[in-house]
């Protein structure tokens, strides 16, 4: 029940990826995509090695989510310099 709740999450983010216009938007939607696929790596194979490629998974996703935010306020600066 859990992993079709979570995957349903993800397609619903995935969509609104392709349909948001402004950039940030996308960064954050894709953001929760990726999390979302640790959460299902977590759910879906319940072994010890499981749980290891989800924390990996997680703690990628952690570092591309500061890459995201970082990105967001350079974004945000850019626009208020012009």
């Amino acid at each position: 029940m859990l992993i079709e709740i979570t995957g349903i999450i993800i397609v619903l983010m995935a969509l609104r990826a392709l349909i948001a216009r402004d950039r940030s938007e996308r960064m954050l939607y894709l953001n929760a995509v990726g999390f979302g696929i640790s959460a299902l790596i977590a759910l879906y194979i319940q072994t010890p090695f499981g749980a290891i490629i989800a924390i990996t998974f997680f703690v990628s996703n952690t570092l591309s989510s500061n890459a995201i935010s970082y990105s967001i306020g350079r974004i945000q600066e850019e626009i208020i310099i012009k």
